[in-house]
């Protein structure tokens, strides 16, 4: 930090980084408890970064985490899409019955339909992003292949 710039506030995510950090070192055997529970209460309590920065300068830099085995980040994110989309599809039918007993139950049971086609939605998403090939897919990029014009702007 230079001696011009003001000190930045710090975020309650960073005060629980480093609470983490210092679970990991007490965890290590490099502090005792007593140190670790001082040094946690001075974390929750800090108002700046440089605070923070103090609590744990004087313990080694933690090594990154490992990935876990099996681990697919493009597959997590494909199952929230698959997630969202089910989701917004279950609010359009809460919706539409909701509609249907409002007005009465009149006729036939209209929601059916509405039912139908987002299930079918959701099956289509769920295939193309979770089934066979979607793997493959992700990993040679869905993106320039299937946007038309894509080709014309790779070129320049």
């Amino acid at each position: 930090m230079t001696p011009a710039e003001p000190d930045l506030r710090a975020s309650d995510a960073e005060r629980e980084r480093t609470v983490t950090q210092l679970r990991e070192h007490f965890g290590s055997g490099r502090i005792s408890e007593e140190e670790f529970d001082e040094r946690s209460d001075a974390a929750y309590a800090a108002r700046t970064v440089s605070e923070l920065r103090a609590l744990v300068a004087d313990l080694p830099a933690l090594p990154a985490a490992a990935p876990r085995p099996g681990h697919d980040p493009d597959r997590e994110s494909a199952k929230r899409r698959v997630l969202q989309n089910a989701g917004a599809s279950a609010i359009a039918v809460v919706a539409c019955v909701a509609i249907w007993l409002a007005t009465g139950m009149a006729g036939s049971f209209w929601p059916i339909w509405v039912i139908l086609g987002t299930g079918v939605r959701v099956a289509f998403v769920a295939w193309s992003e979770l089934g066979p090939g979607a793997a493959e897919q992700r990993r040679v990029g869905r993106g320039s292949a299937s946007r038309p014009g894509a080709d014309r702007r790779d070129r320049r």
